[in-house]
């Protein structure tokens, strides 16, 4: 059984220790019944103190995953019975709770503090923007919108400015089933729900399904919202690691046979961060696994706006033959962040539940930007400036790849979609190194370890987004970065 401990890592060795075996049960490379090594043999073979070994396994049993045997044969073993499963443990922190702050789950929230600031810092200060996803500027529909609202004057009509149904005014959902059936996704307007952003509406849907104790499972690297969001239901996250080709189908399978999860979470096209696109293989057994546990499956398609490709897999939706999916997607990237505009579709019975959750918070949403995104579609700008986008980040794509290829040691694919790259720094090199001596070059970058509950298997990475960089900013920050890279080379 290999073993690979970080000495220098911010990850304690204990759960390291406790990842490396995991992984290796979850992975089916450690079958049931396996006899893992003693303690001590442990202790000699990784030279780490008892109390690591100890620690690591006591929480490999208390997940289920391994159980301990006194009598002969004695030791270790893996235990691979999906009903005597127990939950991941919760890290053993002490939490001090004021009145505003005592029902806020603190499991991810350094994480989400490191994401949020350097995300907000890509807005609001003078650095280059490689850590933020954000809308470029130079790629605002100005023109459209400009005659889209000299239109809305000149009219004096009162249906942009009036109240509108909360689940979306007809017209806008309208124009979006008219949209969905040129992706292959057929479905009629009462199926259709408006929303703000998938962020909001990946919290209603949480809602809907999750409750304490529940299962839920997440592709890793992940978004640190989005955990924060499913683990504040009070929910355990299970994390499914990602290949170029989308997830390990075989931990994804055993994963959900072990804790029969009660949601999934998945970006199957230009996944956010890692890039990769799930084969049509893995999508026929992914959902053929969630549809054997009648499991519900969230697909975020928010990237659909930025393909590079010339061909396009099924979404998992459109593949779907048992109501099982629930697709989200949003146009605050493509349209213009103020706008806020976005939709899930589902089966019936989910939208009218939703529809019920978005009652309890609110008496109708933003009818102005609903008028203003179907007037956009109805006068065929969507499509138009779509083609415009695409062309517009390839652009941004390429010349990123071109620079950082000129790094020595980095290593990346180049994505066929989405905004970011997902980079492999140098082995000696860690993320937080550089990206704190990037930000005092006026570079912010996203370090690799923000998308890593366990900590330790994102040090290696950097995410770096071209999406509201400029040009000359792409040259020169990558430059700067360049610099640092090979200063620490020596």
């Amino acid at each position: 059984m290999e073993i690979q401990l970080k000495r220098g890592s911010s990850t304690p060795l204990y759960r390291q220790l406790r990842n490396n075996i995991r992984d290796q049960i979850l992975s089916g490379r450690l079958a049931d019944g396996f006899k893992l090594p003693s303690e001590r043999q442990l202790v000699e073979k990784l030279q780490v103190h008892r109390n690591t070994v100890k620690k690591a396994y006591e929480m490999l049993i208390q997940e289920g995953l391994v159980y301990a045997s006194s009598k002969a044969p004695r030791g270790y073993f893996v235990k691979n019975s999906p009903a005597e499963a127990k939950p991941d443990p919760v890290p053993e922190t002490r939490r001090t709770f004021s009145s505003l702050d005592k029902n806020f789950n603190y499991h991810f929230l350094g994480m989400q503090n490191t994401f949020q600031r350097l995300y907000n810092s890509s807005y609001l200060s003078d650095g280059i923007p490689f850590a933020g996803v954000l809308a470029n500027r130079e790629a605002f529909p100005f023109v459209y919108i400009h005659e889209i609202l000299e239109e809305i004057i000149s009219d004096g009509t009162l249906e942009p400015f009036w109240f509108c149904d909360p689940q979306g005014t007809e017209r806008l959902r309208g124009c979006l089933a008219d949209m969905l059936f040129g992706r292959n996704i057929y479905v009629q307007p009462q199926n259709i729900q408006v929303i703000s952003e998938t962020y909001e509406a990946l919290s209603n849907i949480a809602f809907m399904y999750l409750k304490e104790g529940d299962y839920a499972i997440v592709e890793e690297p992940a978004l640190p919202a989005i955990v924060n969001i499913l683990l504040h239901t009070g929910a355990h996250v299970l994390f499914v690691p990602m290949e170029a080709d989308g997830v390990k189908i075989q931990v994804f399978e055993n994963l959900v046979e072990r804790f029969r999860p009660k949601l999934i979470y998945t970006m199957p096209d230009f996944h956010n961060p890692s890039t990769s696109v799930m084969s049509l293989d893995k999508r026929k057994r992914f959902l053929k696994c969630a549809l054997a546990y009648n499991i519900p499956i969230v697909e975020d398609d928010s990237m659909h706006d930025f393909n590079y490709s010339h061909g396009r897999l099924p979404s998992l939706y459109s593949m779907d033959r048992s109501n099982s999916v629930i697709y989200i997607d949003s146009f605050n990237l493509s349209f213009f962040p103020g706008a806020r505009v976005g939709y899930i579709v589902a089966p019936d019975n989910v939208i009218k539940t939703y529809r019920r959750i978005i009652n309890k918070d609110q008496l109708f949403l933003n009818s102005l930007s609903q008028y203003m995104w179907a007037r956009f579609f109805e006068k065929g700008y969507y499509d138009r400036h779509r083609e415009f986008l695409a062309d517009f980040y390839r652009h941004k794509r390429d010349l990123m790849c071109e620079a950082l290829s000129g790094i020595p040691g980095l290593s990346f694919s180049v994505p066929m979609g989405g905004l970011v790259i997902w980079v492999r720094l140098p082995e000696h090199l860690n993320d937080r190194q550089i990206t704190a001596a990037a930000e005092r070059k006026g570079v912010l970058l996203m370090p690799g370890n923000t998308f890593f509950t366990e900590g330790s298997k994102g040090e290696a990475y950097l995410r770096i987004s071209f999406s509201s960089v400029r040009d000359e900013e792409i040259t020169e920050g990558v430059r700067r970065l360049g610099e640092l890279i090979r200063g620490n080379e020596r």
